[in-house]
């Protein structure tokens, strides 16, 4: 496999929802690909939540939903474009195509439309913002009331909330226990709604709060980060963050996602479907 080349930076805004969507939403994001020419890719991490990713380019606009990811991902992006993004909490995303959650695990899917808004009309809205920034705002607030839950399991959806609530440190019985559940009948839930156990899923919430901490540098040591983020020791915590990340957790970076000439993992946005 070919190794990747970091491409041209771009501009990049990150933010917290509104706050009667924070429950729903955890970080609303907006980036433009001003420099070089043709396509790139933009790294993605496994991630147990799901991501609304728009793009209006010269190339036109698309609009796609992004389901939890068991491994790294790309998004190929185009010279010109801009992307909005919003990045759903575990569980919490909508239903902004006829598709089931399950289904949506390691793939993706098309969305046409949203609150009954074309996505070419859509991009004549957000173009005559005045700015980035402007255009971000305005594409959180369409997800208010969008639609019903992806995962119909009011359930499920409390239990991911609960797994992000202990950062992934939770046991399956314990989960279970806390759901009034059997931890089999659990995972037959989780199965069916995410198309992953929840043991997977804790895993991916565990990443997130590493990442996070990475980026902060809130530790000491990476033995004080494994235990603060549940792992039995050191070794663990390195041995998983390398098999779902291809890094290791002492690298200079290595919460960072990055721009790439060209993909070397699953393609999950392409500039045309």
């Amino acid at each position: 496999m070919p190794t990747p080349h970091t491409a041209d930076a771009t501009p990049s805004i990150f933010a917290l929802p509104p706050p009667d969507l924070s429950t729903q939403i955890d970080l609303c994001w907006a980036t433009k690909r001003s420099g070089g020419s043709g396509t790139t890719f933009h790294e993605f991490f496994p991630d147990a939540g799901a991501h609304l990713i728009f793009r209006h380019s010269p190339a036109g606009c698309r609009m796609v939903l992004v389901g939890p990811a068991t491994e790294r991902a790309t998004v190929e992006r185009v010279a010109g474009g801009e992307y909005l993004g919003i990045r759903f909490r575990a569980g919490q995303a909508p239903r902004f195509a006829d598709v089931r959650s399950s289904e949506l695990t390691d793939g993706c899917v098309e969305v046409t439309r949203v609150r009954g808004i074309p996505i070419e009309s859509l991009a004549e809205r957000l173009r005559a913002l005045p700015d980035l920034g402007s255009r971000q705002r305005a594409f959180a607030n369409l997800v208010r009331d969008a639609a019903p839950p992806l995962v119909t399991d009011a359930r499920c959806r409390r239990a991911t909330l609960l797994l992000e609530a202990h950062g992934g440190q939770l046991r399956v019985d314990a989960l279970a226990d806390a759901l009034g559940l059997h931890t089999r009948s659990l995972e037959r839930l989780f199965l069916d709604q995410f198309g992953m156990t929840p043991k997977r899923m804790a895993r991916l919430v565990r990443l997130r709060n590493v990442l996070g901490a990475l980026h902060s540098g809130a530790f000491a040591t990476l033995a004080e980060l494994a235990q603060t983020c549940g792992y039995a020791d050191q070794p663990h915590l390195i041995r998983d963050f390398k098999t779902l990340t291809d890094r290791l957790p002492g690298e200079k970076g290595a919460h960072r996602s990055r721009q790439l000439v060209r993909a070397d993992t699953r393609i999950v946005h392409r500039v045309r479907p």
